[in-house]
Parts: structure tokens; sequence; C-alpha cells
């Protein structure tokens, strides 16, 4: 009797837990993974190549998401990979690398959604000329590799496999029109029609108080989206810095 006892009361303690548990609403948060720093190589000042692992479910993975922002700058910058050639384009550029680096790698910020933290620094997403960016970084091109590219005189892309797609600016749905156009190419209307009307060039910040701003600069940072199955919501991996690109000049 005692051996029945004990046993009833064992588990009667774990369905107590168990209601615990669920009561309290902790639920195991799906889990998708990034992309390592480590697998991004920059290549010069222009071009950078990230290797994609293989290692995300088809279950929960739906694609790669890619968030910019381009910042104005008076300075002519032969590297663009520390901290102090950062502060030196932008601080800005600085500031916003230095809260996205705290996510980078990262195996305590796994939960962040960081389309909300991305957005609320006044990031967008990349789009491509004629394609669905979704579709092309989807399922397909786990286990390979992305090749970026900003030439001078010439218009930036993208590279998968023998594809090469051109890299467009966003519209923010609709709410904004990027100036000159949608390509990254620095231009006196992409400099002179930042920050004046949130209607243009809504993703280009301009540098604080008067000087040269000559040249243009894009942070791109890619992220792995997947789809809680429980919430049908989207959730995310924590990023990696792609590069800090120099805008090639309009010709």
């Amino acid at each position: 009797m005692k051996k029945i006892f004990k046993f009833g009361l064992i588990i009667s303690i774990a369905l107590f837990c168990y209601m615990l548990l669920v009561s309290c609403g902790i639920e195991d948060y799906p889990f998708i993974y990034p992309i390592p720093q480590s697998n991004v190589q920059q290549v010069l000042n222009n071009r950078s190549v990230v290797r994609i692992p293989d290692d995300n479910s088809a279950t929960t993975f739906s694609h790669f998401a890619i968030y910019y922002k381009i910042y104005i700058s008076g300075s002519d910058q032969p590297s663009t990979t520390s901290d102090a050639s950062y502060s030196a384009i932008s601080q800005s550029l600085a500031s916003d690398h230095n809260a996205a680096k705290s996510h980078i790698d990262s195996t305590t910020y796994v939960s962040v959604n960081m389309d909300s933290f991305f957005s609320g620094r006044g990031f967008y997403q990349i789009n491509l000329d004629g394609h669905n960016i979704s579709e092309v970084l989807s399922t397909s091109v786990l286990g390979s590799s992305l090749e970026f590219d900003f030439p001078s005189r010439r218009v930036p892309t993208m590279t998968v496999g023998s594809s090469v797609y051109t890299l467009w600016r966003s519209t923010g749905n609709e709410r904004f029109s990027p100036l000159p156009d949608r390509r990254f190419v620095n231009s006196e209307d992409l400099r002179n029609n930042a920050n004046i009307d949130p209607s243009i060039n809504a993703d280009v910040v301009d540098i604080t108080g008067q000087g040269d701003r000559r040249y243009t600069y894009a942070a791109l940072y890619i992220v792995a989206v997947g789809i809680n199955m429980s919430t049908y919501s989207f959730i995310y991996s924590t990023p990696a810095l792609i590069h800090v690109f120099q805008l090639p000049d309009r010709w």
C-alpha cells in the first residue's frame, strides 16, 4: 500500500507541475538557426560572400530577409570593417551597429523579433528588380552561397549560383518614394532629399550639421525567417552583418 501511495503521490505532483507550467503560459519557443558571422567573408571593400548553412528545418524555415539602411557621409573610407570606420562614416551607423552587434551570434536573444528591432531603427528589407526576394532566398539556397557586389559605376547585385539579381531599395510598402530611383547608387537626389519629407527617401539618414556630404554607405544584415506552426506567425534568427558598402556614384 505504501508503494502504491508513493507512486500515486509522484503522479499527482507531476500532473500538478504540468498544469502549473501550462497555466503560466510557458512553452517551447520554436528555434531557427542563424547564419554565423564567421560564414560571412568580406572581399575588399565592395564584395561580400555569405555561406548559407543547411541546418534549418524545412518545416520551420521560410526564407532569408536582408535589412538595410543608407547613411550619408563626408568620409571616404578605404575600409568599412571596424567600429572606428563606422564612427568615421556616420554616428548613426555606429549607433545602429552597436545596437545590432549584441544580437550577432547571441545565444540569449534567440526569441527577439528582429523585424521589429530593425524596422524600429529605420531599416527596410531589400528587394530585387523583377523578382520576389523571399522566393529567391527560400529553401533552395540552403547549403549554397550568396555574393554581394557593389562595384564602381555599375548597379549593386546579389548572385545566387549562376543567377545575378539587381538589388533594389524598398518603398516601405508604398509609403515612400526612393529618389532618384530604386537602385543602390550615390547621387545628389539621394543625398539632398534625406530627412526632409517622410514620403521620400525614408531609408536614408543624413549626417548632422553642415559639411561634406559626397558619399553614401549601406549597411546590410541578414536573418533567417521561419514560421511558428502553433501561432502561424513569423519567427526570426539572430542577424549577421553582410557588410557596410559604399554606394557607387551615379554615372
